[in-house]
Protein backbone atom coordinates (compact mmCIF):
# COMPACT_ATOMS: atom_id res chain seq x y z
CA UNK A 1 0.00 0.00 0.00
CA UNK A 2 2.81 2.41 0.80
CA UNK A 3 4.36 1.84 -2.64
CA UNK A 4 1.03 2.61 -4.24
CA UNK A 5 0.82 5.85 -2.29
CA UNK A 6 4.39 6.83 -3.09
CA UNK A 7 3.86 6.25 -6.85
CA UNK A 8 0.41 7.60 -7.85
CA UNK A 9 1.06 6.55 -11.44
CA UNK A 10 0.59 2.92 -10.38
CA UNK A 11 -2.94 3.54 -9.15
CA UNK A 12 -5.28 2.23 -11.81
CA UNK A 13 -8.29 3.86 -13.43
CA UNK A 14 -9.71 7.25 -12.63
CA UNK A 15 -8.09 7.40 -9.19
CA UNK A 16 -4.72 7.28 -10.93
CA UNK A 17 -5.76 10.06 -13.30
CA UNK A 18 -6.82 12.26 -10.39
CA UNK A 19 -3.58 11.55 -8.55
CA UNK A 20 -1.57 12.60 -11.62
CA UNK A 21 -3.58 15.80 -11.96
CA UNK A 22 -2.97 16.62 -8.32
CA UNK A 23 0.71 15.83 -8.73
CA UNK A 24 1.00 18.22 -11.68
CA UNK A 25 -0.79 20.93 -9.73
CA UNK A 26 1.25 20.49 -6.57
CA UNK A 27 4.63 19.76 -8.14
CA UNK A 28 5.53 22.64 -10.46
CA UNK A 29 8.51 22.79 -12.77
CA UNK A 30 11.25 25.35 -12.89
CA UNK A 31 12.53 27.02 -16.08
CA UNK A 32 14.81 24.05 -16.75
CA UNK A 33 11.90 21.62 -16.68
CA UNK A 34 12.95 20.05 -13.37
CA UNK A 35 10.17 19.12 -10.96
CA UNK A 36 10.14 20.96 -7.66
CA UNK A 37 8.75 19.31 -4.55
CA UNK A 38 5.66 20.22 -2.54
CA UNK A 39 6.89 22.28 0.41
CA UNK A 40 5.69 23.21 3.89
CA UNK A 41 5.10 26.99 4.21
CA UNK A 42 7.29 28.63 6.83
CA UNK A 43 6.39 31.05 9.61
CA UNK A 44 6.41 34.57 8.20
CA UNK A 45 5.77 33.64 4.57
CA UNK A 46 2.71 35.09 2.77
CA UNK A 47 -0.43 32.97 2.72
CA UNK A 48 -0.09 32.31 -1.01
CA UNK A 49 2.89 30.06 -0.20
CA UNK A 50 0.41 27.61 1.38
CA UNK A 51 -2.02 27.43 -1.56
CA UNK A 52 -0.50 24.40 -3.35
CA UNK A 53 -0.48 22.48 -0.08
CA UNK A 54 -4.06 23.57 0.73
CA UNK A 55 -5.26 22.38 -2.67
CA UNK A 56 -3.93 18.94 -1.86
CA UNK A 57 -5.10 18.86 1.75
CA UNK A 58 -8.64 19.96 0.95
CA UNK A 59 -9.55 17.22 -1.51
CA UNK A 60 -10.47 14.55 1.10
CA UNK A 61 -12.83 17.08 2.69
CA UNK A 62 -14.78 17.11 -0.57
CA UNK A 63 -14.90 13.31 -0.69
CA UNK A 64 -15.87 12.90 2.96
CA UNK A 65 -18.56 15.60 2.79
CA UNK A 66 -20.06 13.95 -0.28
CA UNK A 67 -19.96 10.53 1.40
CA UNK A 68 -21.60 11.48 4.69
CA UNK A 69 -24.20 13.67 2.94
CA UNK A 70 -25.20 10.81 0.63
CA UNK A 71 -25.44 8.34 3.50
CA UNK A 72 -27.39 10.57 5.89
CA UNK A 73 -29.69 11.99 3.19
CA UNK A 74 -30.40 8.94 1.03
CA UNK A 75 -29.61 6.16 3.49
CA UNK A 76 -33.11 6.48 5.01
CA UNK A 77 -34.61 5.92 1.55
CA UNK A 78 -32.88 2.53 1.49
CA UNK A 79 -33.59 1.66 5.12
CA UNK A 80 -37.32 2.46 5.00
CA UNK A 81 -37.76 -0.44 2.55
CA UNK A 82 -36.22 -2.80 5.11
CA UNK A 83 -38.30 -1.72 8.10
CA UNK A 84 -41.60 0.06 8.63
CA UNK A 85 -40.27 1.75 11.76
CA UNK A 86 -39.06 5.31 11.25
CA UNK A 87 -37.63 5.20 14.77
CA UNK A 88 -35.33 2.34 13.73
CA UNK A 89 -34.24 4.34 10.69
CA UNK A 90 -33.56 7.38 12.87
CA UNK A 91 -31.65 5.30 15.39
CA UNK A 92 -29.36 3.87 12.69
CA UNK A 93 -28.62 7.20 10.99
CA UNK A 94 -28.41 8.98 14.34
CA UNK A 95 -25.53 6.67 15.16
CA UNK A 96 -23.33 9.40 13.68
CA UNK A 97 -23.64 11.37 16.88
CA UNK A 98 -23.20 8.33 19.11
CA UNK A 99 -19.94 7.29 17.43
CA UNK A 100 -18.71 10.86 17.53
CA UNK A 101 -18.65 10.51 21.31
CA UNK A 102 -16.02 7.77 21.37
CA UNK A 103 -14.13 7.01 18.17
CA UNK A 104 -12.65 10.48 17.37
CA UNK A 105 -11.21 10.89 20.86
CA UNK A 106 -9.33 7.63 20.41
CA UNK A 107 -8.17 8.10 16.81
CA UNK A 108 -7.18 11.74 17.30
CA UNK A 109 -5.20 11.14 20.50
CA UNK A 110 -3.47 8.00 19.23
CA UNK A 111 -2.40 9.73 16.02
CA UNK A 112 -0.55 12.31 18.14
CA UNK A 113 1.47 9.60 19.88
CA UNK A 114 2.83 7.76 16.86
CA UNK A 115 6.46 8.52 15.96
CA UNK A 116 7.72 9.92 12.70
CA UNK A 117 6.61 12.51 10.18
CA UNK A 118 3.10 14.01 10.05
CA UNK A 119 2.14 11.53 7.33
CA UNK A 120 3.48 8.60 9.39
CA UNK A 121 1.38 9.68 12.38
CA UNK A 122 -1.90 10.38 10.56
CA UNK A 123 -1.96 8.07 7.53
CA UNK A 124 -2.45 4.77 9.41
CA UNK A 125 -5.84 6.02 10.61
CA UNK A 126 -6.73 7.45 7.20
CA UNK A 127 -5.86 4.15 5.53
CA UNK A 128 -7.75 2.16 8.17
CA UNK A 129 -10.84 4.33 7.94
CA UNK A 130 -11.18 4.69 4.16
CA UNK A 131 -11.95 0.99 3.42
CA UNK A 132 -14.62 0.96 6.13
CA UNK A 133 -16.25 4.08 4.67
CA UNK A 134 -16.22 2.56 1.18
CA UNK A 135 -17.52 -0.79 2.43
CA UNK A 136 -20.40 0.88 4.25
CA UNK A 137 -21.39 2.96 1.21
CA UNK A 138 -21.27 0.00 -1.19
CA UNK A 139 -22.96 -2.47 1.13
CA UNK A 140 -25.88 -0.33 2.34
CA UNK A 141 -27.91 -0.07 -0.92
CA UNK A 142 -27.28 -3.77 -1.62
CA UNK A 143 -28.44 -4.96 1.80
CA UNK A 144 -31.30 -7.43 1.81
CA UNK A 145 -31.94 -7.28 5.55
CA UNK A 146 -31.99 -4.67 8.29
CA UNK A 147 -29.19 -6.47 10.13
CA UNK A 148 -26.88 -6.24 7.12
CA UNK A 149 -27.81 -2.58 6.60
CA UNK A 150 -27.01 -1.90 10.26
CA UNK A 151 -23.56 -3.45 9.79
CA UNK A 152 -23.02 -1.21 6.74
CA UNK A 153 -23.96 1.96 8.65
CA UNK A 154 -21.80 0.88 11.58
CA UNK A 155 -18.80 0.31 9.30
CA UNK A 156 -19.28 3.70 7.67
CA UNK A 157 -19.35 5.72 10.88
CA UNK A 158 -16.49 3.87 12.53
CA UNK A 159 -14.39 4.42 9.41
CA UNK A 160 -15.45 8.06 9.11
CA UNK A 161 -14.41 8.94 12.64
CA UNK A 162 -11.19 6.92 12.41
CA UNK A 163 -10.30 8.93 9.31
CA UNK A 164 -11.54 12.43 10.03
CA UNK A 165 -9.74 13.73 13.18
CA UNK A 166 -6.24 12.54 12.15
CA UNK A 167 -6.81 13.86 8.63
CA UNK A 168 -7.85 17.28 9.94
CA UNK A 169 -4.82 17.35 12.22
CA UNK A 170 -2.63 17.37 9.08
CA UNK A 171 -3.58 21.04 8.70
CA UNK A 172 -2.01 21.80 12.07
CA UNK A 173 0.97 19.55 11.29
CA UNK A 174 1.90 21.31 8.06
CA UNK A 175 0.77 24.94 8.43
CA UNK A 176 1.98 27.79 10.65
CA UNK A 177 -0.61 28.74 13.27
CA UNK A 178 -1.40 32.15 11.71
CA UNK A 179 -2.67 30.32 8.61
CA UNK A 180 -5.25 28.19 10.43
CA UNK A 181 -8.31 30.42 9.94
CA UNK A 182 -7.75 31.06 6.23
CA UNK A 183 -6.99 27.36 5.71
CA UNK A 184 -10.32 26.38 7.26
CA UNK A 185 -12.07 28.74 4.88
CA UNK A 186 -10.88 26.75 1.88
CA UNK A 187 -11.81 23.52 3.62
CA UNK A 188 -15.29 24.86 4.40
CA UNK A 189 -15.85 25.74 0.74
CA UNK A 190 -14.99 22.20 -0.32
CA UNK A 191 -17.24 20.81 2.40
CA UNK A 192 -20.07 22.97 1.11
CA UNK A 193 -19.44 21.78 -2.45
CA UNK A 194 -19.60 18.15 -1.34
CA UNK A 195 -22.88 18.78 0.46
CA UNK A 196 -24.31 20.68 -2.51
CA UNK A 197 -23.41 17.99 -5.03
CA UNK A 198 -24.98 15.32 -2.82
CA UNK A 199 -28.24 17.25 -2.39
CA UNK A 200 -28.58 18.40 -6.00
CA UNK A 201 -27.46 15.27 -7.86
CA UNK A 202 -28.14 12.49 -5.36
CA UNK A 203 -31.90 12.32 -5.93
CA UNK A 204 -31.51 12.11 -9.69
CA UNK A 205 -28.84 9.42 -9.42
CA UNK A 206 -30.99 7.47 -6.96
CA UNK A 207 -33.85 7.37 -9.47
CA UNK A 208 -31.51 5.98 -12.16
CA UNK A 209 -30.14 3.16 -9.97
CA UNK A 210 -30.42 3.04 -6.21
CA UNK A 211 -26.79 2.10 -5.49
CA UNK A 212 -25.42 4.73 -7.93
CA UNK A 213 -25.03 7.76 -5.60
CA UNK A 214 -23.47 5.52 -2.95
CA UNK A 215 -21.02 4.06 -5.47
CA UNK A 216 -20.02 7.52 -6.71
CA UNK A 217 -19.49 8.70 -3.13
CA UNK A 218 -17.34 5.63 -2.43
CA UNK A 219 -15.24 6.32 -5.52
CA UNK A 220 -14.82 9.97 -4.43
CA UNK A 221 -13.46 8.83 -1.06
CA UNK A 222 -10.96 6.48 -2.71
CA UNK A 223 -9.82 9.05 -5.26
CA UNK A 224 -9.41 11.94 -2.83
CA UNK A 225 -7.61 9.72 -0.33
CA UNK A 226 -5.09 8.64 -2.98
CA UNK A 227 -4.69 12.33 -3.83
CA UNK A 228 -2.97 12.78 -0.44
CA UNK A 229 -0.07 10.58 -1.58
CA UNK A 230 2.33 13.50 -2.37
CA UNK A 231 2.37 14.26 1.38
CA UNK A 232 4.66 11.27 1.77
CA UNK A 233 7.29 13.31 -0.09
CA UNK A 234 6.54 16.74 1.34
CA UNK A 235 9.64 18.86 1.97
CA UNK A 236 10.13 21.06 5.05
CA UNK A 237 12.59 23.89 4.28
CA UNK A 238 11.75 25.82 7.43
CA UNK A 239 14.55 26.49 9.96
CA UNK A 240 12.63 24.60 12.64
CA UNK A 241 9.86 22.00 12.41
CA UNK A 242 6.38 23.50 12.14
CA UNK A 243 5.35 21.67 15.31
CA UNK A 244 7.80 20.50 18.00
CA UNK A 245 5.92 17.34 18.93
CA UNK A 246 5.70 16.24 22.52
CA UNK A 247 3.47 13.53 23.90
CA UNK A 248 0.41 15.13 25.52
CA UNK A 249 -2.03 12.79 27.25
CA UNK A 250 -5.75 13.16 26.63
CA UNK A 251 -6.29 13.62 30.36
CA UNK A 252 -3.85 16.53 30.43
CA UNK A 253 -5.49 18.00 27.36
CA UNK A 254 -8.92 17.91 29.00
CA UNK A 255 -7.53 19.82 31.98
CA UNK A 256 -7.01 22.77 29.65
CA UNK A 257 -9.72 25.21 30.78
CA UNK A 258 -9.87 27.07 27.49
CA UNK A 259 -10.19 23.86 25.50
CA UNK A 260 -13.03 22.73 27.79
CA UNK A 261 -14.75 26.08 27.26
CA UNK A 262 -14.36 25.64 23.52
CA UNK A 263 -15.85 22.14 23.72
CA UNK A 264 -18.85 23.50 25.62
CA UNK A 265 -19.42 26.27 23.07
CA UNK A 266 -18.97 23.89 20.14
CA UNK A 267 -21.48 21.42 21.63
CA UNK A 268 -24.07 24.23 21.83
CA UNK A 269 -23.38 25.29 18.24
CA UNK A 270 -23.72 21.73 16.97
CA UNK A 271 -26.88 21.30 19.08
CA UNK A 272 -28.32 24.23 17.13
CA UNK A 273 -27.07 23.07 13.74
CA UNK A 274 -28.28 19.51 14.34
CA UNK A 275 -31.77 20.64 15.31
CA UNK A 276 -32.00 23.05 12.38
CA UNK A 277 -30.77 20.50 9.83
CA UNK A 278 -33.27 17.89 11.00
CA UNK A 279 -36.40 20.07 10.94
CA UNK A 280 -35.93 22.98 8.53
CA UNK A 281 -37.62 21.14 5.64
CA UNK A 282 -40.54 20.08 7.84
CA UNK A 283 -40.84 23.67 9.12
CA UNK A 284 -41.27 24.97 5.56
CA UNK A 285 -43.49 22.12 4.31
CA UNK A 286 -45.67 21.38 7.35
CA UNK A 287 -45.25 24.48 9.48
CA UNK A 288 -45.70 27.07 6.72
CA UNK A 289 -47.58 24.85 4.26
CA UNK A 290 -45.24 25.38 1.32
CA UNK A 291 -44.02 22.90 -1.29
CA UNK A 292 -40.97 20.65 -0.95
CA UNK A 293 -39.43 22.38 -3.97
CA UNK A 294 -39.61 25.69 -2.12
CA UNK A 295 -38.00 24.03 0.88
CA UNK A 296 -35.18 22.95 -1.43
CA UNK A 297 -34.81 26.57 -2.56
CA UNK A 298 -34.47 27.65 1.07
CA UNK A 299 -31.74 25.06 1.59
CA UNK A 300 -30.01 26.29 -1.58
CA UNK A 301 -29.93 29.83 -0.15
CA UNK A 302 -28.33 28.47 3.01
CA UNK A 303 -25.77 26.50 0.98
CA UNK A 304 -24.80 29.57 -1.07
CA UNK A 305 -24.43 31.64 2.10
CA UNK A 306 -22.29 28.88 3.61
CA UNK A 307 -19.89 28.83 0.66
CA UNK A 308 -19.79 32.65 0.48
CA UNK A 309 -19.29 33.02 4.22
CA UNK A 310 -16.32 30.67 4.49
CA UNK A 311 -13.69 32.99 2.91
CA UNK A 312 -15.22 35.98 4.71
CA UNK A 313 -14.77 34.15 8.01
CA UNK A 314 -11.07 33.55 7.37
CA UNK A 315 -10.32 37.13 6.42
CA UNK A 316 -12.24 38.55 9.37
CA UNK A 317 -10.42 36.20 11.73
CA UNK A 318 -7.06 37.28 10.29
CA UNK A 319 -7.93 40.91 10.87
CA UNK A 320 -9.78 40.85 14.21
CA UNK A 321 -8.95 37.44 15.72
CA UNK A 322 -10.90 34.18 15.83
CA UNK A 323 -12.57 34.68 19.21
CA UNK A 324 -13.92 38.23 18.62
CA UNK A 325 -15.33 37.21 15.23
CA UNK A 326 -17.03 34.16 16.75
CA UNK A 327 -18.54 36.31 19.51
CA UNK A 328 -20.16 38.69 17.02
CA UNK A 329 -21.28 35.84 14.74
CA UNK A 330 -22.85 33.95 17.67
CA UNK A 331 -24.74 37.08 18.75
CA UNK A 332 -26.10 37.77 15.25
CA UNK A 333 -26.91 34.12 14.59
CA UNK A 334 -28.57 33.53 17.95
CA UNK A 335 -30.75 36.65 17.78
CA UNK A 336 -31.67 35.84 14.17
CA UNK A 337 -32.78 32.34 15.14
CA UNK A 338 -34.88 33.64 18.04
CA UNK A 339 -36.63 36.06 15.68
CA UNK A 340 -37.75 33.07 13.60
CA UNK A 341 -40.53 32.35 16.10
CA UNK A 342 -42.42 35.48 14.98
CA UNK A 343 -43.16 34.98 11.23
CA UNK A 344 -46.15 32.94 10.16
CA UNK A 345 -45.33 33.23 6.44
CA UNK A 346 -42.25 32.48 4.38
CA UNK A 347 -41.47 35.98 3.04
CA UNK A 348 -40.06 37.42 6.32
CA UNK A 349 -38.01 34.26 6.72
CA UNK A 350 -36.50 34.66 3.24
CA UNK A 351 -35.64 38.33 3.91
CA UNK A 352 -33.65 37.57 7.04
CA UNK A 353 -32.29 34.19 5.99
CA UNK A 354 -29.16 35.31 4.04
CA UNK A 355 -27.87 37.44 6.93
CA UNK A 356 -28.51 34.78 9.56
CA UNK A 357 -27.06 32.06 7.29
CA UNK A 358 -23.91 34.15 6.74
CA UNK A 359 -23.36 34.41 10.50
CA UNK A 360 -23.96 30.67 10.77
CA UNK A 361 -21.41 30.01 8.04
CA UNK A 362 -18.78 31.94 10.00
CA UNK A 363 -19.55 29.86 13.08
CA UNK A 364 -19.21 26.62 11.12
CA UNK A 365 -15.90 27.65 9.56
CA UNK A 366 -13.77 28.85 12.48
CA UNK A 367 -14.16 26.29 15.32
CA UNK A 368 -11.50 23.90 14.00
CA UNK A 369 -8.95 26.70 13.70
CA UNK A 370 -9.79 27.79 17.25
CA UNK A 371 -9.39 24.25 18.59
CA UNK A 372 -5.92 23.94 17.05
CA UNK A 373 -4.93 27.36 18.39
CA UNK A 374 -6.02 26.50 21.94
CA UNK A 375 -4.42 23.04 22.00
CA UNK A 376 -0.88 22.53 23.34
CA UNK A 377 1.69 21.87 20.65
CA UNK A 378 1.75 18.22 19.76
CA UNK A 379 -1.90 17.52 20.64
CA UNK A 380 -3.66 18.73 17.51
CA UNK A 381 -5.05 15.29 16.69
CA UNK A 382 -6.54 14.99 20.17
CA UNK A 383 -7.95 18.52 19.82
CA UNK A 384 -9.70 17.49 16.61
CA UNK A 385 -11.09 14.51 18.51
CA UNK A 386 -12.36 16.77 21.33
CA UNK A 387 -14.08 18.93 18.73
CA UNK A 388 -15.81 15.90 17.22
CA UNK A 389 -16.74 14.65 20.71
CA UNK A 390 -18.50 17.93 21.47
CA UNK A 391 -20.02 17.84 17.99
CA UNK A 392 -21.47 14.42 18.75
CA UNK A 393 -23.17 15.71 21.90
CA UNK A 394 -24.93 18.35 19.87
CA UNK A 395 -25.87 15.98 17.05
CA UNK A 396 -27.47 13.54 19.48
CA UNK A 397 -29.32 16.03 21.69
CA UNK A 398 -30.32 18.79 19.24
CA UNK A 399 -32.84 16.88 17.10
CA UNK A 400 -34.31 15.20 20.19
CA UNK A 401 -34.88 18.54 21.94
CA UNK A 402 -36.37 20.22 18.87
CA UNK A 403 -38.72 17.31 18.17
CA UNK A 404 -39.95 17.31 21.77
CA UNK A 405 -40.53 21.10 21.68
CA UNK A 406 -42.59 20.89 18.48
CA UNK A 407 -44.81 18.23 20.04
CA UNK A 408 -45.15 20.19 23.29
CA UNK A 409 -46.15 23.49 21.64
CA UNK A 410 -48.34 22.09 18.87
CA UNK A 411 -51.42 23.69 20.44
CA UNK A 412 -49.89 27.00 21.54
CA UNK A 413 -48.21 27.68 18.17
CA UNK A 414 -51.04 26.37 16.02
CA UNK A 415 -50.37 28.77 13.11
CA UNK A 416 -47.22 26.77 12.34
CA UNK A 417 -48.48 23.48 13.85
CA UNK A 418 -45.89 23.85 16.60
CA UNK A 419 -42.89 24.05 14.28
CA UNK A 420 -42.07 27.64 15.27
CA UNK A 421 -40.97 26.21 18.62
CA UNK A 422 -37.78 25.05 16.95
CA UNK A 423 -36.36 28.57 16.72
CA UNK A 424 -35.95 29.39 20.43
CA UNK A 425 -34.76 25.84 21.10
CA UNK A 426 -31.87 26.27 18.63
CA UNK A 427 -31.35 29.99 19.20
CA UNK A 428 -30.94 30.06 22.98
CA UNK A 429 -27.99 27.60 22.99
CA UNK A 430 -26.13 29.79 20.48
CA UNK A 431 -26.53 32.82 22.75
CA UNK A 432 -25.56 30.67 25.75
CA UNK A 433 -22.30 29.82 24.00
CA UNK A 434 -21.26 33.46 24.52
CA UNK A 435 -20.74 32.60 28.20
CA UNK A 436 -18.07 30.09 27.17
CA UNK A 437 -16.53 32.47 24.63
CA UNK A 438 -16.16 35.12 27.33
CA UNK A 439 -13.62 32.90 29.07
CA UNK A 440 -11.43 32.66 25.95
CA UNK A 441 -8.73 35.22 25.38
CA UNK A 442 -8.60 36.73 21.89
CA UNK A 443 -5.81 35.06 19.93
CA UNK A 444 -3.00 37.09 18.40
CA UNK A 445 -3.83 38.41 14.93
CA UNK A 446 -1.60 37.36 12.07
CA UNK A 447 -1.56 40.29 9.70
CA UNK A 448 0.94 38.79 7.29
CA UNK A 449 -1.33 35.80 6.70
CA UNK A 450 -3.61 38.01 4.61
CA UNK A 451 -0.89 38.86 2.14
Amino acid sequence: MRRALERPERVTGAASALARVVERLTYGHDRHGQRWQLQVPCEGEPFKAARPLLLLLGLPTLGLALAISVLTTYGPVVLIHLTNSTSQVGALIGGEGAFALVVPLVSGALSDRLPGSPAARRFPFVLAGAPLIVAGLVLLPLSGSLALAAVAVLAFFVGYYLYYPPYRALYADLLPRPFYARAQSSQAILRGLGLGVALLAGGLLLSVWQPLPFAIAAFAVVATTFALSPLLRVENRCPNPVLPYETVSLRRLLRNGELRAFAGANALWEFSFGGLKSFIVLYVVRGLGRSPSLASAVIAVVAVAYIAGAPVAGRLADRYGIVPVLRVAALVYGVGLLAGVLPHTLIPVLIGLPFVALAGAIMMTLPQALAFTLAPLGSEGAAAGVQDFSRGLGLVLGPIAVGAAIDAFHGQLSSTHGYAAMWPVIGIPVLASLLFLRTLQPRRKAAYATQ
